[in-house]
């Protein structure tokens, strides 16, 4: 997403009442997308897929069963911050429903990416949305900000939260993952004599890659993967930029023939063959090409380590309805909602409890046993040096 875009929304199923105030100071370099989870209309003004359709289950469907002990709100408002494209669809349309009829709520929403999230939050510190579902970078620096209420001090109110992998709950339980992807490396099947096996093969081989644009999450962890090829040393790392940056423009630059701008362009144009690779991209907003049969493969896992996105769950501190807004993460985090997300994004799930659809593993949804194959980036080491890496990086592509 281009830094000019704050990627906020508002939905048209609700209003969400308490966003307001100016940008605040620390975000504006951020500013676009610190999350791999975008939305837009594919003309630049995202980087989400907003085409993902409801395959037919009805709004309650894919959550915890039992209402009969159920929490009586008495009508009363929540604010939640959703997260863009396919991420707020199927809250939208899977979740938010049943939380309000099995709880007694009335939920209001607004879309947003996740460093605009935190602008929400730094802006109105006493009165913040309840809820956030942003990427786990948005939930590192609130942690390090104090904004969230640690859900694995309320186990009681959400249980789920003991059943999610360790690898996924963060920052000492200020919030937790409700599914796992990849941001990675998609190409077009056809342009393609044998299917890479490293990122540094998909990065040396193509013949015309479509880069992702620095101000997208996407940017600083091509760079830091690049930074690993390089060194040697682990992704999740404060890894040597200055080696990446070397390694970059010997090795990939030459390849590069463009920096896509918009999720549906940068689709279309590696289904035509104008590229043969988008790099780096987010499984999700391909999973509806896969299921068309378009001749395009996500590279999943790919050495030295898999680049893992996992949208999350936190309550903010702050929060107007506390015993409301953890009730609502627990709903997101529940086995049966996973399913239902990853039958709906093609994701992996985070409960131990929880299954992974069969359309999600054929496409190559991450499975418990191939999470050692993902690493998290370093977030704190990006946001402290992203906007001293972009000149370069914008230099190069």
């Amino acid at each position: 997403m281009p830094d000019s875009d704050s990627g906020l929304d508002s939905s048209d199923r609700r209003t969400f009442l308490k966003v307001g105030g100016a940008s605040a100071i620390g975000m504006a370099t951020l500013s676009g997308c610190l999350t791999g989870g975008g939305g837009g209309d594919g003309d630049g003004d995202g980087n989400g897929d907003t085409t993902t359709e409801d395959s037919g289950g009805n709004g309650g469907d894919g959550t915890t069963e039992d209402d009969g002990d159920a929490m009586d709100f008495g009508g009363a408002e929540l604010d939640v911050m959703l997260n863009v494209g396919a991420i707020s669809t199927v809250h939208q349309k899977h979740l938010i429903p049943h939380v309000e009829e099995k709880y007694n709520l009335n939920i209001n929403t607004t879309t947003a990416v996740t460093t605009e999230q935190l602008t929400q939050v730094e802006a109105n510190p006493e009165s913040p949305p309840d809820v956030l579902i942003p990427d786990v970078i948005g939930i590192e620096r609130a942690s390090r900000e104090e904004w969230l209420e640690p859900l694995t001090d309320h186990t009681d109110m959400v249980p789920n939260v003991e059943g999610i992998y360790d690898k996924f709950v963060h920052y000492d339980g200020a919030g937790a993952s409700w599914e796992v992807g990849e941001v990675l490396p998609v190409i077009n099947t056809q342009m393609w004599d044998s299917t890479p096996s490293s990122h540094a093969e998909v990065m040396q081989n193509s013949n015309s890659t479509a880069v992702v644009p620095f101000s997208w999450s996407g940017g600083p962890y091509l760079l830091l993967m690049a930074s690993a090829i390089a060194t040697g040393e682990p992704y999740n790392s404060q890894l040597d930029v200055d080696a990446g940056f070397d390694w970059l423009e010997e090795n990939f630059a030459p390849n590069v023939s463009s920096e896509y701008g918009g999720v549906a362009s940068a689709k279309q144009q590696l289904a035509s063959g104008n590229v043969d690779t988008l790099n780096l991209f987010w499984d999700y907003m391909v999973f509806d090409m896969f299921q068309n049969d378009q001749p395009i493969d996500p590279l999943f896992r790919l050495d030295p380590a898999g680049i893992a996105f996992a949208e999350s769950v936190a309550v903010t501190r702050n929060a107007d309805n506390m015993d409301a807004a953890l009730v609502y993460a627990n709903e997101c985090l529940s086995p049966s909602f996973q399913e239902t997300a990853s039958e709906q994004m093609g994701c992996g799930v985070t409960h131990e409890d929880a299954t992974v659809a069969p359309a999600a593993e054929e496409f190559g949804a991450t499975t418990s046993d191939e999470f050692d194959q993902l690493a998290f980036p370093d977030f704190q080491y990006i946001w402290e040096n992203r906007s001293d890496w972009s000149e370069r990086y914008n230099s190069i592509f």
